[in-house]
């Protein structure tokens, strides 16, 4: 009975909190979807 309620425990805590972490999550990937491309540096001209 010990080990059930523990389980109820874990599983009220986890639930709300991996909602959090993907709502996180999936409002932080426009921040990362262009780190891939290096920015060109300050006063260098793009090559033709």
């Amino acid at each position: 009975m010990k080990s059930l309620k523990l389980l109820l425990a874990w599983v009220w805590v986890a639930i709300p909190l991996s909602w959090g972490v993907w709502h996180s999550v999936r409002k932080s990937m426009p921040l990362f979807q262009h780190a891939a491309a290096p920015a060109p540096a300050a006063g260098v001209a793009p090559a033709k």
